[in-house]
């Protein structure tokens, strides 16, 4: 019997092809989360985060970043689509943020200063959605400004309203790109915090999350687990969340990256 080699050949070279693939997709897993920064320990607070990507690479990022011993800026991005262009952007925006946060007067400048200089190499298909927050540790500030990012929300039973979502105005990076319009529409919000304050920050992943009919998850469902479970650590809170959005979507796979991040006063 006549062999082939030349589809022998062909074969071969896609085996190899699809195991190369593999072992970078493995290296580009363990690589983004090696970027996953420390959760802050600071007295008088209490911090956690929770990062569930969809697929091995992720196209959402979070970031804590100690401005001296005042202050800790909050930063979260989530790039449109998935897989490895989403994740390559995903490093670049991350990286990006963190530079702009040293120096930079508050929340709205760096993100203003971030669509600068992203949105020259965002494609008209590709657009980032992000956020940053400032806390001052001791003044119990917190300075926030967002870029057509979901607006977290603010959780204290003692407030009124007990939940309360914080959402200036902005649009996502990627959009103007001769940055003209968006820092006219971009605005920056300062709530001073009070004991017992949690602040929650998620991507669209979380309340997008679909059942087997196809219903999402909802931002009622998010704020109601938050309220019910504010007297809860962090920690386990966020564990709650997670347990019951992967009951929520049940069998199916997770269509979309879901991160969360958390701190409450104390």
């Amino acid at each position: 019997m006549d062999v082939d080699t030349s589809r022998l050949k062909q074969l071969a070279n896609q085996i190899r092809q699809q195991e190369e693939m593999k072992k970078s997709m493995k290296m580009a897993t363990k690589r983004q989360l090696r970027m996953l920064p420390k959760v802050p320990k600071v007295p008088g607070y209490e911090f956690h985060a929770l990062y569930l990507p969809a697929t091995n690479v992720s196209g959402d990022f979070y970031d804590f970043v100690m401005n001296g011993e005042t202050s800790i800026g909050m930063a979260m991005g989530d790039v449109s689509g998935h897989g490895i262009e989403a994740g390559i952007i995903m490093g670049m925006a991350k990286k990006a943020m963190q530079i702009y946060a040293k120096g930079r007067t508050g929340p709205k400048e760096i993100l203003v200063v971030a669509n600068e200089d992203l949105s020259q190499d965002l494609d008209g298909e590709t657009f980032l959605s992000a956020s940053y927050g400032e806390l001052d540790i001791a003044q119990r500030v917190l300075r926030f400004a967002r870029a057509g990012h979901n607006p977290p929300f603010l959780v204290n039973p003692a407030r009124q309203p007990a939940v309360s979502e914080i959402k200036p105005n902005g649009m996502v990076i990627g959009v103007d790109k001769t940055g003209k319009r968006f820092p006219l529409v971009m605005k920056e919000e300062s709530i001073q915090l009070q004991s017992g304050d949690l602040f929650f920050q998620y991507t669209d992943g979380l309340v997008e999350a679909p059942d087997k009919e196809k219903n999402e998850f909802g931002e009622d469902r998010v704020k109601e687990l938050l309220l019910r479970n504010h007297a809860l650590n962090v920690i386990d809170l966020l564990n709650i969340l997670e347990e019951t959005i992967h009951s929520y979507i049940g069998a199916s796979a997770q269509e979309d990256d879901i991160t969360m991040i958390a701190f409450k006063v104390l």
